[in-house]
């Protein structure tokens, strides 16, 4: 197993770099420290950045348009009904206006069954990713991750729309950022115990208690996130997390880092 050095005090950037690698599912304790592993680690960053950016500018495309759609037939549904009502009083404007407003009636459905579609067929692909969110970002979005798993969410589908683009924007921050959280792990006796876990973007976390031999790393998987015990880095994990808190002066720190060599370019 080689060792990717990581520089404590340039951190931050260094973040996304590392999420190139998933979705594959062999062992998380491969590192590198030679030139070739190190582009590879920053043509991944690139590729991820560029998947998120992708998807983002989609999302915003997607809403924008919806957006139109709903205002221009909201506005036209208020003149509808503000014509409907002179036409209670006028029974010789009913028969003047009635293919208009049937027209813009039909209008205003269509707009709403395309928006409609346009939520039932992103809804799924949405969902596949928030089951590869971590927990602190699924805490962040509850509400959000409530209304899309909702049965009754494609009846909203304004509603919809603006979770699945809160949920994408909060995505894109996390995976871009160091985040540390406190969470329960259960040891291989049973005992359940507090740890900090060091999340590095949305592709890798680290997790080691204050004291004694509990370490381990964490990767996403299709269901969730899964956690590897590794004792041997309880140790260096703190000095990590406390170099980070600025507990401790910068240093050098090596942590395992996997790099696959399967992906799809």
């Amino acid at each position: 197993m080689k060792q990717l050095i990581i520089y404590c005090l340039a951190f931050m950037p260094l973040t996304a770099s590392i999420c190139g690698q998933e979705a594959g599912g062999a062992s998380p304790l491969t590192s590198v420290h030679d030139p070739a592993a190190t582009r590879e680690l920053i043509r991944q960053w690139v590729k991820t950045e560029r998947i998120i950016s992708e998807e983002k500018t989609s999302w915003d495309v997607e809403k924008k348009r919806m957006q139109e759609l709903l205002d221009l037939y909201q506005k036209e549904l208020k003149l509808l009904d503000e014509e409907i009502d002179k036409a209670g009083k006028s029974a010789s404007m009913v028969d003047e206006n009635k293919q208009r407003f049937q027209t813009e009636l039909k209008q205003y459905r269509e707009a709403q069954q395309l928006l409609g579609d346009t939520m039932a067929r992103l809804l799924p692909r949405l969902k596949s990713l928030m089951a590869r969110l971590p927990q602190p970002l699924l805490d962040e979005l509850s509400a959000e991750i409530n209304l899309l798993n909702s049965e009754d969410a494609l009846g909203k589908p304004r509603d919809v729309l603006k979770s699945m683009v809160a949920v994408l924007s909060a995505s894109g921050r996390f995976n871009r950022s160091i985040t540390i959280a406190e969470d329960t792990r259960q040891t291989p006796d049973g005992k359940k115990m507090t740890v900090d876990v060091l999340y590095l973007g949305l592709c890798r976390a680290f997790y080691t208690t204050a004291a004694g031999s509990t370490a381990g790393v964490g990767t996403p998987g299709e269901t969730g996130w899964e956690w590897q015990p590794v004792a041997d880095l309880a140790d260096d994990i703190r000095r990590t997390i406390a170099v980070y808190r600025k507990d401790k002066q910068p240093q050098l720190i090596k942590l395992p880092v996997k790099i696959s060599g399967n992906e799809n370019k």
